[in-house]
């Protein structure tokens, strides 16, 4: 559905006036700023297909948490449904996004990990252990796409046979968490004001799971950033330092997979060679 159509159905299903303002940058599905019935600004986005509808519902209450429960910055959240498709209606939060890491941004980013652990409920849903192993065995929905890297080379064509033998070693239990993941971690999500973090945005996809993925992809991230002196190697300790064998593999797989299939598709060449690199220096399968 276009944004004008999109924006069209909201206001008759709220029976509020909605103006669209434009698609803001970057990300796989898309975002598009609004203006609320007050003026207000907002972020809208929106979904028809039922299994990503069900998950994106379920991290908009995992979102909400995360804000109210644990003192993340994510902008408040709510969800619209109207003729089929699901609409998740974001506050516009103020900043620029991360362009370098800093000791202050990671003591910072260290807290408001530790306020997730175990912020689950027995109730919730989890569909971790299932959506990360389908992301090694077969690929994800839209994004960690093996076709991308099976065409495109030989050397891809071989990572992504070796890391489908990994999924496939894969079980649930090894896997499990009762945190909150963000899932999507990285700087380009992460958005500074005045020198601070003043929200971490894009949580389209929070899940129950195991918080030390996040990390994982922050180390990761680090690489591709001009970071203070010893910010890199504080990441990568506090990633890996106490994650087992098993998930550290399963975690990085996961991780290249979507760099890689993200930069085939966009035929950034160099990206490609850099993740090609560094899953050569730190898979071990």
């Amino acid at each position: 559905m276009k944004a004008e159509q999109a924006v069209d159905l909201l206001a008759q299903a709220t029976g509020e006036a909605y103006r669209l303002v434009g698609r803001l940058p970057g990300g796989e599905t898309g975002a598009h700023e609004v203006a609320g019935p007050a003026g207000n600004r907002l972020v809208v986005k929106w979904d028809a297909r039922a299994s990503t509808r069900t998950a994106r519902a379920d991290a908009v209450a995992l979102s909400e948490r995360l804000r109210i429960e644990a003192g993340w910055p994510v902008p408040p959240e709510r969800t619209i449904v109207a003729e089929g498709w699901l609409f998740v209606l974001q506050d516009f939060m103020p900043g620029a996004p991360v362009g370098e890491l800093g000791h202050h941004l990671v003591d910072t980013l260290l807290a408001l990990h530790s306020r997730r652990l175990g912020l689950a409920r027995a109730e919730d849903r989890s569909r971790w252990p299932d959506v990360l192993i389908r992301t090694l065995t077969i690929g994800g929905e839209g994004y960690c796409l093996h076709e991308s890297l099976r065409g495109h080379s030989a050397r891809t064509a071989s990572l992504v046979a070796r890391i489908e033998r990994l999924g496939d070693t894969l079980s649930r239990d090894g896997l499990a968490g009762r945190d909150i993941v963000h899932w999507d971690l990285h700087p380009g999500n992460l958005l500074q004001d005045g020198g601070g973090l003043s929200a971490v945005v894009d949580t389209d996809f929070a899940t129950v799971g195991d918080a030390a993925f996040d990390l994982v992809m922050l180390a990761l991230a680090s690489l591709t950033l001009p970071c203070d002196p010893g910010v890199r190697t504080r990441l990568f300790a506090t990633a890996f330092d106490d994650l087992d064998e098993l998930r550290t593999s399963a975690y990085l797989a996961h991780l290249f997979v979507r760099h890689l299939d993200w930069s085939i598709r966009r035929e950034r060449r160099d990206e490609v060679d850099f993740w090609l690199a560094r899953a050569d220096e730190m898979l071990d399968l």
